[in-house]
């Protein structure tokens, strides 16, 4: 991946903060859940946006570092 611009990696940031507030949302409604059926959907949906926050994250500090 090229160089990418300073643009370019705040919108990957404020990506990262938007993921991070779904991902403790979703943390709650599965903390409050009381079907279990939604409780591991909640759960899923939690690892689900913790993976994209990483490999968000990664780009961002490997784009920082060159």
């Amino acid at each position: 991946m090229n160089q990418l611009t300073t643009r370019e990696l705040l919108y990957l940031e404020d990506i990262c903060k938007l993921f991070e507030s779904t991902m403790k949302n979703c943390n709650f409604a599965s903390n409050s859940a009381v079907d279990p059926e939604f409780k591991s959907f909640m759960q899923s949906m939690v690892t689900e946006h913790n993976q994209w926050i990483t490999a968000t994250a990664s780009i961002v500090n490997k784009n920082n570092l060159q």
